[in-house]
C-alpha cells in the first residue's frame, strides 16, 4: 500500500491507514491540470456576464481575474470526481461515508496534489467463533402457565355489573361525577361526569380511592386529594357501584373464543405457550452467540455507522413509546444517545463480523434460498396488489435481502458449532 500505482499517469499513494480511516494522495500531472484549466476557463467565459462585453465574448484574462478562484475549485472538483473513485478501486478501499478532500496543493506548472480522507470498515479477521459456549434454558408449557393464561383470557372478557353491596369497597368500580376546587375557587377544566374509578388499582389522583371508600349510591362528599402535587378539594357524587364479573369456564366461553370445547381451548393455549417458550429459548441462544462473538472480537467500528445505527434505534424507540404523539426532548435525546451508544457499537460490530465469518467459511446464499424467502413473503401477502409490492421490494432490495439471508445462515453455522449445555 505504500508504493505508488499509476493510471493514465495520475498517481495514487496510501499515506496512512488505521482501524477505520484511510488517507491517500492523488497527484495529477501538470499537463492534464493545464488542459483542464483551459477547459474550465472556456466554460466560465461562456457563462460570464461582464459589463461592456457580449455574453461569451469577454477577454479570457478578464474572466481569469474575475473568476480565478472559482476556476481552480472547478478544476479540483473535476479531478476529484474523475480520479477518487479510481483511487478507491486501486487502493482497495470501501468507504462508508463520502470522501473528504484536504490539503490541496496547486502551483502553476506543477502537478496538482490533494489528499483524500475516507472512513472505512476495519479489516476484520474474526477469531474464536467456533465452539462458543451456550446455556439452553427451556420454557415448557406447565399447568400453572396454562391456568394463568386462561385467567388472562377471562379477565380480558370480563364485564361490569351493578354491585349487590350498597357501599363502595376496595374491590369495586365506582362511577362518579366530580368537580375540583382549590382555595375555594373552581379549577377550570377539572370537572366531569360518569368517570369510572377502579378502587383496587393505583390512582393518578392521590387520595381519591381512600375518599370514595364507604360511600353509597347517590352520596356526595368533598374529598381532599393531591392534584398536580397540590392539595385540592374534589367534590364527588357516587352515581353507581359496580363489580367485575368473569365469564365462567365452560363450553360457552370456549365457543366465544372460537373452539368447540373447553379442552380444545386449553390445548391451544398450551400450544401457544410452548411455541412462545421455544422462541424465547432461541432468542436467548442467539443473544448468547452474539455476546460470545463480541467478547472475542472487540473490533473498532466506523463512527458514521455507529451514528446511523444510533439514530435508527432512537427513531424506533420514539415510535414505540410516543406513537407519533411528539418527539423526545433535546435532553432526552442526549441521555438516550449516551445510554444506547454501547449497544449501537455492538450492533455495528455484529454487522461487520457476520459477513467476515461467512467469507472465511465460504457461506453463500443460493438463488433457491432467495426464492424460498420470496415464496414465504408472498404466502403472507393477502391480495394480488400486496404480492406485487412484495416482488418489487425483493427486486429493489435484493442486495439487502441477500445480506440478511447470509447473516441468518452464518448464525445457523455458529449455532451448529457452539457448545450447548442444557440447564
Amino acid at each position: 500500500m505504500g508504493l505508488f500505482t499509476t493510471s493514465d499517469k495520475v498517481r495514487f499513494k496510501m499515506i496512512k491507514e488505521d482501524a477505520c480511516t484511510a488517507t491517500f494522495s492523488v497527484e495529477v500531472p501538470a499537463a492534464q491540470v493545464e488542459a483542464e484549466s483551459h477547459n474550465s476557463l472556456l466554460r466560465f467565459q461562456q457563462r460570464a456576464r461582464l459589463p461592456g462585453f457580449r455574453p461569451g465574448k469577454a477577454p479570457l484574462d478578464l474572466v481569469r481575474q474575475q473568476f480565478g478562484a472559482h476556476i481552480q475549485e472547478d478544476v479540483i472538483d473535476h479531478f476529484a470526481r474523475k480520479h477518487v473513485p479510481e483511487a478507491l478501486r486501486e487502493l482497495k478501499l470501501s468507504p462508508v461515508t463520502a470522501p473528504v478532500i484536504t490539503d490541496v496543493s496547486r502551483e502553476a506548472g506543477k502537478p496538482l496534489q490533494f489528499q483524500v480522507r475516507v472512513e472505512v470498515p476495519p479489516r476484520v479477521a474474526p477469531k474464536d467463533y467456533a465452539g462458543i459456549k451456550l446455556t439452553r434454558q427451556s420454557y415448557p408449557a406447565t399447568d400453572e402457565l396454562a391456568a394463568a393464561r386462561l385467567e388472562e383470557l377471562r379477565e380480558a372478557h370480563a364485564r361490569l355489573e351493578a354491585a349487590a353491596e350498597e357501599a363502595a369497597g376496595k374491590a369495586h368500580y365506582v362511577v362518579v361525577d366530580y368537580s375540583a376546587s382549590r382555595h375555594g375557587k373552581p379549577l377550570p377544566d377539572a370537572k366531569g361526569s360518569g368517570e369510572l374509578v377502579d378502587m383496587s388499582s393505583e390512582q393518578t389522583v392521590a387520595g381519591l380511592s381512600e375518599g370514595l371508600l364507604g360511600l353509597k349510591r347517590g352520596e356526595s362528599k368533598a374529598i381532599t386529594v393531591k392534584l398536580g402535587g397540590q392539595d385540592t378539594v374534589l367534590n364527588v357524587t357516587v352515581k353507581e357501584i359496580k363489580t367485575k364479573v368473569l365469564p365462567p369456564l365452560d363450553a360457552e366461553f370456549a365457543k366465544d373464543m372460537g373452539f368447540e370445547t373447553l379442552d380444545e381451548l386449553k390445548a391451544k393455549l398450551r400450544e401457544v405457550i410452548a411455541e412462545e417458550g421455544r422462541n424465547r429459548t432461541e432468542r436467548e441462544l442467539a443473544e448468547q452467540l452474539e455476546a460470545g462473538l463480541l467478547k472475542a472480537n472487540r473490533i473498532p467500528v466506523p463512527p458514521s455507522l455507529v451514528a446511523a445505527q444510533l439514530e435508527h434505534m432512537i427513531e424506533r424507540l420514539q415510535h414505540q413509546l410516543l406513537r407519533g404523539r411528539g418527539e423526545f426532548s433535546a435532553q432526552q435525546l442526549e441521555e438516550l444517545k449516551t445510554k444506547l451508544q454501547p449497544q449501537a457499537e455492538d450492533r455495528v460490530r455484529i454487522s461487520l463480523l457476520l459477513p467476515a465469518i461467512a467469507t472465511r467459511e465460504k457461506l453463500e446464499v443460493g438463488e433457491a434460498e432467495v426464492q424460498t424467502e420470496l415464496e414465504k413473503s408472498l404466502a403472507a401477502a393477502e391480495t394480488e396488489e400486496k404480492k406485487k409490492d412484495v416482488r418489487e421490494a425483493f427486486q429493489a432490495r435484493r442486495e439487502e435481502i441477500l445480506g440478511m439471508l447470509r447473516d441468518r445462515k452464518t448464525m445457523d453455522f455458529l449455532r451448529a458449532k457452539a457448545a450447548v449445555t442444557d440447564k
